[in-house]
């Protein structure tokens, strides 16, 4: 029986997979490495949170786009590479983080340590030493590494803190890659990404997803091919992407629905709801 929706092959070409853990792995040493480097010169901690969403995000950026190049269509691989890659980041932030403190100079009476460089021999030292990384980052947690209100944050506290930090680190980019590039339309014979387009103009908001499966399947698509005037648009409407290939006889398409709302401070919301995902339909339906 012909599949209704897109259903990945799977495939990892060996090449592709090498090229992306190779790739992976140094974008992750250097992400962290950026990383610190913003946290040790923006000493903020509210900042900080930021920055650690920043980090996870570039990740699973990094490591999406790497899939995309080699070609993986392969959820699974996805995965587990992304999780190898975080745990890689997490750590070499450490790496690095360890050797900086252990190099300051001062006290934490001015909320951090005045004064430190970095040092390529102590970072690789740490970086190859994970015994000594581990033990470097219990001895920051017994002093503390930053102040709050000038009462120096330590112990259980900022454990739960670092835990915060490394589940942000690990588990978003995790998060994001389990609907990545990776599960996205390929065109198995003509060996590429299938080309992504947006229909020009909204339709009308979908009320009923199986009635509108049902007259897809009956080459029905009248509902999509109706578009909203200007005139016509209001606070719900749907839209539709198109993915294609020349080497294939059909598309795939999704429908979103958008509800436009308003928040507490008054700015406009898009609270959107996918009604089909990657919907099998015959080329130049749409």
């Amino acid at each position: 029986m012909e599949e209704t929706y897109y259903k990945s092959s799977g495939k990892a070409p060996i090449g592709g997979v090498l090229f992306a853990i190779v790739a992976g792995l140094c974008a992750s040493v250097i992400l962290a490495i950026v990383y610190i480097a913003l946290q040790w010169f923006i000493p903020l901690v509210y900042f900080n949170f930021l920055i650690t969403f920043g980090l996870a995000y570039g990740l699973f950026y990094v490591i999406d786009v790497l899939l995309k190049i080699g070609k993986v269509r392969n959820r699974m691989i996805a995965l587990l590479l992304t999780l190898v890659c975080t745990l890689v980041a997490c750590y070499a932030q450490w790496c690095l983080f360890v050797s900086l403190m252990f190099n300051a100079e001062g006290t934490m009476g001015g909320d951090i340590w005045v004064k430190s460089s970095f040092n390529l021999d102590g970072f690789l030292y740490f970086l190859f030493h994970p015994t000594d990384t581990f033990s470097g980052i219990q001895e920051l947690n017994a002093v503390g590494t930053f102040s709050l209100q000038k009462n120096v944050v330590s112990g259980w506290p900022l454990w739960i803190l670092w835990g915060i930090e490394a589940a942000t680190i690990i588990i978003y980019p995790m998060v994001l890659a389990f609907s990545g590039k990776t599960t996205e339309p390929f065109s198995e014979r003509g060996n590429e990404w299938m080309r992504k387009r947006e229909l020009e103009k909204q339709i009308a908001y979908i009320q009923d997803k199986q009635i509108l499966e049902q007259n897809l399947q009956k080459k029905d698509f009248t509902s999509l091919q109706t578009y909203l005037q200007s005139d016509d648009l209001g606070a719900t409407f749907a839209t539709v992407t198109i993915y294609e290939s020349d080497a294939d006889n059909y598309q795939y398409i999704s429908v979103v629905n958008h509800k436009l709302g308003t928040n507490k401070k008054g700015d406009i919301v898009d609270n959107k709801t996918n009604v089909l995902t990657y919907f099998k339909i015959p080329e130049r339906s749409l």
